[in-house]
């Protein structure tokens, strides 16, 4: 699908799919790897499992472009989202690296004051970008640091557009209902701890579940019970709330 002039995006739509609920993808790849293709299976599963329309966005990456490229990607794409059918329910989604562009997407919506996505899903969300410098964070930083421009970069990793664990309570406040789903030790079950504590200072929703699994398992074929467990767990989190939005 043709997002803008020079934004493009991967659209899976399962039959009897309701095209008015749409998900706005963002793929994980460290923020500067992989692509919607590598994902067209896998968003092909999540639009059978929540009987959803689901676009996979082509964002911008490094070296391509620095921060906050992507993210600026990630609005356009979820303004486009919403001129495209103005009755539809859009939800915002991600894992790893995409997962936090879907977060820094609502903190940007959050600081203009605009309107919300009806949820926001992360798989094994990287949140927290501000790495200490020990050696298990090595390439988590040099990830973190080429995305943000390197000695170009305009902003620190501690920016909540980039850290969205660093985000003050008023903004979490205007945040949408918030799922998150990840392994019980892998590279974001901290992050993942940590955004539902802000979360729930801030006396917001945040549904979390763990499982005995890798990172972003649900993305491949090896923990098949695993996945489909929490692909059910997405789709019952949200009908939840497009029946809500439908009754608004």
């Amino acid at each position: 699908v043709q997002i803008s002039e020079d934004l493009q995006g991967i659209r899976a739509l399962a039959p009897g799919a309701d095209i008015s609920r749409v998900i706005l993808y963002f793929h994980g790849g460290g923020h500067w790897l992989l692509t919607p293709h590598t994902y067209k299976e896998f968003i092909a599963r999540v639009s059978a499992a929540t009987q959803a329309c689901v676009v996979a966005v082509d964002y911008r990456k490094p070296p391509e472009v620095r921060f906050p490229g992507g993210l600026e990607d990630a609005m356009t794409a979820w303004r486009w989202a919403r001129e495209q059918n103005q009755d539809a329910s859009v939800v915002v989604a991600g894992d790893s690296s995409g997962g936090n562009l879907a977060f820094a997407l609502v903190v940007k919506l959050a600081q203009l004051g605009e309107k919300q996505p009806i949820a926001c899903i992360g798989i094994s969300p990287w949140l927290r970008l501000d790495l200490s410098r020990s050696l298990v964070n090595i390439y988590g930083r040099f990830c973190a640091n080429l995305y943000l421009g390197g000695q170009g970069k305009i902003t620190s990793a501690a920016d909540p557009l980039v850290s969205p664990v660093n985000a003050e309570s008023e903004l979490v406040r205007l945040f949408p209902p918030i799922l998150m789903h990840a392994g019980t030790n892998e590279l974001c079950t901290e992050d993942v701890k940590e955004m539902a504590g802000v979360c729930s200072r801030a006396g917001m929703i945040a549904e979390v579940e763990f499982y005995h699994a890798p990172h972003i398992f649900q993305v491949g074929p090896g923990f098949p019970e695993s996945t489909r467990d929490s692909l059910n767990r997405i789709d019952t989190f949200l009908r939840k709330y497009w029946q809500q939005n439908s009754e608004s």
